[in-house]
C-alpha cells in the first residue's frame, strides 16, 4: 500500500460529502487493516487501474448512510432499502472520481470499474491486491463510517484492465460540433446496398448510443454533475444525427423501389387536395 495516495481519497470522500448531504464529516487517525472485514452495515467497493492499481470501499453504519441519503433527497430513511443501496454505489463512484482527478494532478492516469454494493451485518471485503489495506474512520453526528483503500503503483501486467474487468473508461469529453461530421464521410463510390447497410449500421450504433445514455440519467439520480450535464447536452446531437441517418436510410429504400423509368419520367400524382389553376383564375 502506497502511502502517498490516501490524501486523494481522504481530499474525494470530504469533498463528495459535503456537496451531497451538506455537512462536512470529521477525519479520524488512518490505520493499517489487515482482516476483510467491514467495519458498517452496507459498503460500496470500486477496482482501479492504470498507473495505480487496488481498489476503494466505502463502508457506513446504516443510522449514518440513512441520514446521508435523507439529507441528500429530502426524504426520511429508517433502514436500507433500494433507495440507499442506489445511493451507496453513486457516492463510492463519485468519491473515486474526485480522488482519481487528483492523481491526474500527479500526472497519473487512472481508471475505475462499475461499483459494487454489500450490505448485512458482518459483511466482508476484499480488495483486489490481497494485502492490507488503509482505513480512514470518519464520525458524523449519525454515526461513522469509513474509506477503506487498497492501492499501489502498478506494474506492466496489472496494466491489463481484463485482469479484474475496470474498463479503461476515460473521462467524459464534450461530443464535437465542429469538424467533419462521421456520418457524412460516407464513400460516394458504394453501391447502394452496401451504402444502406452503412447508413443503417451508423443509425444503430446512435440509437444504441442514446439508449445508453437515458438508462443511465434514469438509473443514476446521484451521478456526478459535469457528466449529467454532458449527458444531457450529447443528446440534442444525437438526436439530430439520429434525424438525418433516418432520411437518408428511407430516401435510398425509397429510390430503391423505383424503376429507371419512374427516375427518369417522374409523375406528380393528383391529390384531392390539388387544385386547378384555371378555375382558381375564372373565381
Amino acid at each position: 500500500m502506497d502511502v502517498e495516495y490516501i490524501n486523494p481519497f481522504l481530499n474525494g470522500t470530504l469533498e463528495v460529502i459535503n456537496i451531497m448531504a451538506s455537512f462536512q464529516p470529521v477525519p479520524g487517525k488512518p490505520y493499517v487493516k489487515k482482516d476483510d472485514l467491514s467495519h458498517g452495515d452496507i459498503s460500496g467497493i470500486i477496482g482501479i487501474t492504470g498507473d495505480a492499481v487496488g481498489s476503494l470501499a466505502i463502508s457506513f453504519s446504516e443510522k449514518c448512510i440513512c441520514n446521508i441519503v435523507g439529507r441528500m433527497l429530502g426524504e426520511t430513511y429508517s433502514i436500507i432499502n433500494h433507495d440507499v443501496l442506489d445511493a451507496v454505489g453513486e457516492l463510492t463512484n463519485m468519491i473515486s472520481g474526485v480522488a482519481r482527478t487528483h492523481l491526474e494532478k500527479k500526472g497519473m492516469s487512472v481508471f475505475a470499474a462499475i461499483p459494487s454494493v454489500i450490505f448485512g451485518s458482518n459483511h466482508t471485503i476484499n480488495h483486489i491486491l490481497k494485502s492490507p489495506s488503509i482505513v480512514i474512520p470518519f464520525s458524523t453526528p449519525s454515526g461513522p463510517f469509513f474509506a477503506d483503500v487498497c492501492i499501489r503503483t502498478s506494474s506492466v501486467q496489472w496494466k491489463n484492465s481484463s485482469l479484474y474487468g475496470v474498463v479503461n473508461t476515460p473521462t467524459l469529453v464534450e461530443a464535437k460540433t465542429s469538424g467533419p461530421d462521421p456520418v457524412a464521410a460516407k464513400p460516394d463510390n458504394l453501391e447502394p446496398t452496401d451504402r444502406l447497410e452503412l447508413l443503417k449500421n451508423k443509425l444503430s450504433e446512435f440509437l444504441k448510443a442514446r439508449s445508453a445514455i437515458q438508462n443511465e440519467l434514469a438509473e443514476k439520480p446521484f451521478m456526478e454533475i459535469a457528466r449529467r450535464q454532458l449527458y444531457k447536452k450529447n443528446i440534442p446531437l444525437l438526436d439530430a444525427k439520429i434525424k438525418r441517418l433516418k432520411l437518408d436510410v428511407t430516401a435510398i429504400e425509397m429510390l430503391q423501389k423505383m424503376t429507371k423509368d419512374d427516375l427518369e419520367n417522374p409523375k406528380i400524382v393528383k391529390h384531392y387536395q390539388h387544385y386547378d389553376p384555371k378555375k382558381t383564375r375564372e373565381k
